[in-house]
């Protein structure tokens, strides 16, 4: 399951990211493999995800690269 297929108000923990190599650096170096997730809203074009204390708005590209384990 990815970032982008889960509902508003789901939580869980990234287990994988995929993509391009530029993203994938660049979220993994933010601390995003292994990071509790929870989403907050969602629509076509992006999700809005808190990661701890930090929200991020995510575009539905790369939140299907995002691989998660829901809880």
């Amino acid at each position: 399951m990815t970032l982008f297929d889960c509902s508003a108000g789901s939580c869980g923990i990234v287990s994988e990211i995929g993509g391009s190599r530029s993203v994938h650096r660049r979220l993994a170096e933010l601390g995003l493999i292994g990071a509790s997730y929870r989403v907050r809203a969602r629509n076509a074009h992006s999700v809005l995800v808190d990661f701890g204390n930090v929200s991020c708005v995510i575009q539905s590209s790369v939140a299907a690269n995002i691989k998660i384990l829901e809880r």
